[in-house]
Order: C-alpha cells, then structure tokens, then sequence
C-alpha cells in the first residue's frame, strides 16, 4: 500500500491499515517532514466524541448531519458527508487514545454547538501522534519523495506509482494506493485555471501544495469533483502586533474584524453587514464581489479604546489566541497601530478626507458612507444591511483608522469523486480497482463554500476520509 502524501489525512490512512494488520505500507511525502496543513491547523470536527460528552455538549450526529448538507445546498454527496460525521466522535476518542487530549473550544462567539477539537499542541500534536503509531506499526516514510504517475495493468488496476527522489525516478509496485496530497494552493496557475473565485490578491495561509495527486488520478481516469472550490476567508487584515513584556499576540485581522467596525470597498460605500466578520469563511463571497477583492475596516479612538480595554471579541480559542486576548490588553496598542502606520500598513488621521484619500478612495463618497452610518448609529437601526444594533457604534472620535482588508486561502477542497468509502470513481462512477482518496483532494465533503458553520470541518475531513480509506484498502487488499 502506498499513501501519497502525509498530511492529516495521509497518516491516518496509513495507521488505520497498519492497525487492521496491512503490512509493506510506504508514505510519500514531498516536503522534509510530514504534516503538511494539517500541522499548521488548529482542531478537527467531531460529533458526540468523549470531549462532548465531558463537557455536557449536545453534539447529534443527526442534527449536524443536516446543517452541514444545508450549508452546502445540497451540492455535497450526503452519503460521503453522513459517514465522515458518524466517524467523527470516534476518531477524536482514537486520537485521545494515543495520549492527546480535547477541549471542545469557540472558534466564533457564535457556535453552538462547539465542534471544534482543540488539543494542546493542536494540530501539530495530532500530525506528532499519528507519526509515532505509524513508526510504531512499521509503516515507513519516505521524505523528499513527489509522488508522479500511477501505474495500472491491463485490466485498469492499481499496480504502483512511479514517483521522484533525491532526482532519481523509483517505482513502488503496490496493489493500492490512497492519495491525499493536499490540493493545490500553492500553484497560482492552476488556480487561476480551474478556481473561478480565485484573485491575484489572495495571501497563502496554508501549506504551498500543488496537486500532483489529484492531476494523476485524473490521468488514470477518475472523475473529477468540486475542482475548483477554495477554502477562502477574508476580509481580513494583514499584520501583527506584540503588546506587552509577553510580546502578546494581537493579529490586525481581528482588530478589523471587530463586529462594531464599519467597513467600505474601493468604491468607498459599505457592501455588507460586519457582523459576518464572525464567519469569515462565508463572508469572502461578499469580498469577492468587490473590486480588487479588497475592502477597508474603519474604527475610530473610542473602538480602540474599547479593544485595548476589554479585549478583541471576535477571537478564536486557538492558532496561538484564546482567552488572553479576550481579556484586558496590554499597554502599548495605540502607539502599536501608530507604528505600522508609519510603516504604510495601516491609515491613521484626525481627518476622514485623509484617510479617503490614504486608501483611493473618493472623500465626499466616503463621507456620505459615514454620515449614513452615523446617522443609522444614532437611530439604533441599520436601514441598508439591518445590522445587529448592540453593535452599532458611530465613527465621531478621532483618530480615525483604516485598515486594508484582503482574502487568504487555506486550500483548495476537491478534485477526485469518490464514494463513502473513498474508493476513487471512473466517469461512469465505478470504483477504480487499488485507487482511493482522502482529504481535500477530494469532492463531495462540502459545497463551494467552507462549511465554518461547523468548526474544524476540512481538518476533520482528513483524519477521518484517511481513516475510512485506510479501512477500505485493508478490505480490498484483503479480497485480492
């Protein structure tokens, strides 16, 4: 057995085998170490799992099942998304059996209920774990490996894959192969070829892969799924402060995510109701829309007062934040933002036609925006986006700050149709004898947009669909 790439999704496949007995399995990773996006995550999905259960958590399979085939429209295969949910608690209680132990923890002031698994090394510490059972079982991986084209016999079977190392060409014979390479975020001409969403502007946040598995199991005839979706969010500021002798971080994308801030497009006029700054992940369909794909978040002295006194309220618990930042910050944030102004990062001014004109954008337009807003602010009702009013602030003191706001892509999420079972599907829908798949390289897990609805979702995805291919190899080698 041969698994391409090891990431999340990869390594769980390869233990899953090697637990259920399947000896010879080799990982094929290309980078100098395997984890890949999943070591750079934070926590995975689950439903009823044990860190539910402790915590009194509601979590019902049945009830998640729905939400998340709602979040897609109906445009992801339920059978694959009702058997990733139904594994899920048990994965997060086979994790924990390895030594990793879960809190249940806010991505956004809105979850409920918490889905979101976060260990205390978080996503490196799973990558961490699953690589100590597999050396353990005798799975062997190989590094510095690319993974280039898979080989079939006559009768369209899996028989091995030609890959690259330290620049020689190799051949691993084997009777099947999962691959979970990781998508393609890294390589800007394929998403500029196949993902319609995608803009030059978008920053990489996630691990630079560029989808060799995928365009090999097109090659070998499987049929293509979701190629194409983004895992995308924004808007969101680039930057960090260090506040503090603790060097505290306070990333500006949570200062112009802050729920009372008011944010304009090139055009200078609002485009949307900030209170989606709590679901960045859907709120990237409205900054795409706009021109440049850029947008600018606009607070004033008393909102960064309020944030240096009270902390930032739209933090996740995890990626380095959590309750430090909820709480009181320490001294310095004024002179912090001052300083990156001066760096060009960010607009400051006692003067909203120099901010206007800071960012391009016309001074009367924006002026209007404002007085619009304020007068909305005033009123306690938003007439053009209805926006929630406890969080309905005017802009009156100054200074005043603009921030410009871009997207990121974490990954791409699809590319290779498969069944529940991940087995890899022709373009008639037959499996492909020895070929399956798992992670983000693959379709039907989720609609065009990441489902953030339910936190920790492409995480879980991996370790889960690497889980159940592992499964399902073990069962076909089995039959051979």
């Amino acid at each position: 057995m041969v698994v391409v790439g090891g990431g999340g999704a990869g390594m769980a496949a390869a233990l899953a085998a090697a637990e259920m007995g399947i000896k010879n399995i080799i990982v094929l990773e290309k980078r100098s170490r395997v984890g890949g996006t999943s070591a750079m995550a934070s926590g995975i999905f689950g439903a009823e799992s044990p860190a539910q259960k402790r915590q009194a958590i509601l979590a019902p399979k049945e009830e998640l099942f729905k939400r998340a085939m709602a979040w897609s429209h109906l445009r992801a295969n339920p059978r694959i998304v009702r058997a990733f949910i139904d594994k899920s608690g048990d994965t997060v209680a086979w994790l924990e059996n390895m030594g990793l132990y879960f809190q249940c923890l806010p991505h956004s002031p809105t979850d409920d209920p918490r889905t979101w698994h976060v260990s205390k090394g978080q996503g490196a510490e799973i990558i961490q774990a699953l690589a100590r059972e597999c050396a353990r079982l005798g799975v062997e991986v190989r590094t510095e490996t690319t993974a280039r084209k898979l080989l079939q016999d006559a009768q369209g079977r899996i028989s091995g894959i030609i890959a690259e190392q330290d620049s020689r060409t190799i051949t691993v014979l084997a009777s099947a192969v999962v691959i979970s390479s990781g998508g393609f975020a890294g390589d800007r001409e394929l998403l500029r070829q196949y993902c319609p969403d995608y803009r030059a502007e978008m920053r990489l946040a996630g691990a630079a892969n560029t989808g060799e598995g995928i365009f090999m199991a097109l090659e070998a005839g499987a049929a293509s799924d979701g190629l194409g979706y983004l895992m995308a969010a924004g808007p969101l500021a680039g930057g960090l402060l260090r506040l503090g002798p603790d060097n505290l971080r306070v990333g500006l994308g949570f200062i112009s995510g802050e729920p009372f801030s008011l944010w304009v497009n090139q055009e200078g006029r609002r485009f949307i109701d900030e209170t989606e700054s709590f679901n960045y992940y859907r709120c990237i369909n409205a900054l795409i829309r706009q021109p440049g794909a850029v947008a600018y978040a606009l607070l004033d002295a008393s909102m960064i007062q309020s944030i240096a006194e009270l902390g930032l309220s739209n933090v996740p618990e995890g990626y380095g934040y959590g309750a430090d930042q909820r709480s009181p910050l320490p001294a310095g944030l004024v002179e912090a933002l001052q300083t990156e102004a001066e760096k060009g990062i960010l607009r400051v001014s006692s003067d909203w036609a120099e901010i206007a004109r800071g960012i391009g954008v016309e001074p009367a337009t924006l002026r209007c925006t404002i007085e619009e807003y304020n007068a909305g602010c005033d009123l306690g009702y938003d007439p053009v986006f209805t926006k929630n009013r406890r969080y309905l602030r005017p802009l009156r003191q100054p200074p005043f700050y603009a921030l410009t706001c871009g997207a990121s892509i974490l990954n791409t999420m699809g590319g290779i149709k498969v069944n529940e079972h991940m087995e890899v599907l022709d373009k008639q829908d037959n499996p492909i004898p020895g070929l399956y798949a798992a992670g983000v390289d693959t379709g039907g897990w989720t609609g065009d947009t990441y489902c953030a609805d339910l936190p920790g979702t492409a995480f879980g995805y991996a370790v889960n669909s690497g889980r159940i291919a592992g499964e399902s190899v073990t069962r076909y080698l089995r039959s051979l």
